[in-house]
């Protein structure tokens, strides 16, 4: 239960227990006054009540928005709404056009034999010469048979392999950064 939620059960709380009390106590002149008193006091915070209850409601709602962002399947989003692919191809444009780019390739492909997770971009030269293998990963892909076959074949083939995991934030800078150290 939020702060909200509890200022508000004990506002309600203390309004109905001074109700009882004036109840109690006071004489059949009083009560009417007494009504009146909290009837002024309940319609006063009530107003306040509902401001509480509109800015509970928006803050739980922008909480839940952003708790479903993180736990959607992408986990890609920074700031700018770009994914982490978008980023890198941005960055592989602007900063080493001498490259292309094919998405989606298959170690098979590429000569491998058996099961493979396919590598999310192969940056290749113009005599064609793969330069530099790029996985956009989750969290647990690496402990994946298939994404560690593809790496390995790679690596027998002396081919830089590197991974953007997709729920970091993964900002142009860094991208480029990394990108001009394998390039």
């Amino acid at each position: 239960m939020g702060l909200f939620d509890k200022l508000l059960k004990e506002g309600e709380k203390l309004i109905k227990e001074g109700e009882k009390l004036v109840k109690e106590v006071a004489t059949e002149e009083n009560k009417e006054k007494a009504r009146e008193l909290f009837g002024k006091v309940k319609e006063t915070f009530s107003d306040e009540i509902d401001v509480i209850k509109e800015a509970a409601k928006e803050f739980k709602e922008k909480q839940k928005e952003e708790e479903e962002k993180k736990a959607s399947v992408s986990y890609e989003f920074i700031e700018d709404g770009k994914t982490c692919r978008e980023r890198i191809l941005e960055c592989l444009a602007a900063e080493f056009p001498q490259y292309h780019v094919e998405e989606g390739v298959s170690p098979r492909e590429m000569g491998g034999t058996g099961r493979f997770m396919d590598y999310s971009l192969v940056i290749v030269d113009e005599n064609d010469i793969v330069r530099l293998i790029i996985m956009l990963i989750g969290k647990t892909t690496c402990y994946h048979r298939e994404y560690r076959w593809s790496r390995e074949f790679a690596e027998e083939r002396n081919i830089p392999f590197i991974n953007f995991i997709n729920h970091y934030p993964n900002r142009p800078e860094y991208i480029s950064e990394r990108l001009h150290k394998y390039l």
